[in-house]
């Protein structure tokens, strides 16, 4: 019988033994699904982000942000999983729009969208592009890419876009579509 004892606390040891071995395993495993700049994992990191940026006491722009990162050695923040801006003027909202990815400049609160850009004002123009540019001290929006625009009056294809964040006093060059505008001649 004691025999038979000593074989069972070794088959329990055996046991306990690998279970150890497994859960040594998936203790040393990494488990997060980490947003990977320059090779380094984020110090800082927000879900379902919410920024709003202002120009002299007055609400500019809000920012909403599926996945925000922050690295210690940028002053940029990160976002990825979709972003949308809103624009307002006089406290009053204007345009926003939508993207893929984007940054932030902590320091300028200078915004790049990037990726699928849809822009849309409140008075209905609509463009596409792959990426946007806001300069906040300037209160511009560029693109030098590609930009597909849409409004009452246009249907315009071309490169590089310029406007006010109402998009009500654009540029494009080199369009090519068509437009019930006349031409204004300087």
């Amino acid at each position: 019988m004691k025999l038979f004892r000593g074989f069972t606390d070794y088959i329990e040891m055996k046991q306990l033994f690998y279970l150890i071995i497994v859960i040594l395993f998936f203790a040393c495993t990494e488990t997060g699904d980490y947003e990977v700049y320059g090779g380094k994992i984020p110090d800082q990191e927000s879900w379902e982000s919410h920024i709003i940026i202002s120009r002299s006491g007055e609400k500019s722009a809000d920012i909403y942000a599926e996945y925000l990162a922050k690295y210690s050695d940028s002053r940029n923040y990160y976002i990825s999983d979709s972003m949308r801006v809103d624009f307002y003027e006089n406290g009053q909202h204007s345009s926003f729009i939508v993207a893929d990815s984007g940054v932030i400049n902590e320091r300028s609160e200078n915004i790049i969208a990037l990726g699928n850009v849809m822009i849309s004002s409140d008075s209905g123009f609509v463009a596409y592009t792959d990426q946007l540019y806001w300069i906040n001290d300037s209160n511009k929006v560029y693109t030098r890419g590609e930009i597909q625009i849409f409004s009452e009056t246009d249907t315009l294809f071309g490169t590089d876009f310029e406007s006010d964040p109402k998009f009500d006093n654009w540029t494009i060059i080199n369009p090519l579509g068509k437009t019930r505008r006349s031409l204004k001649k300087k």
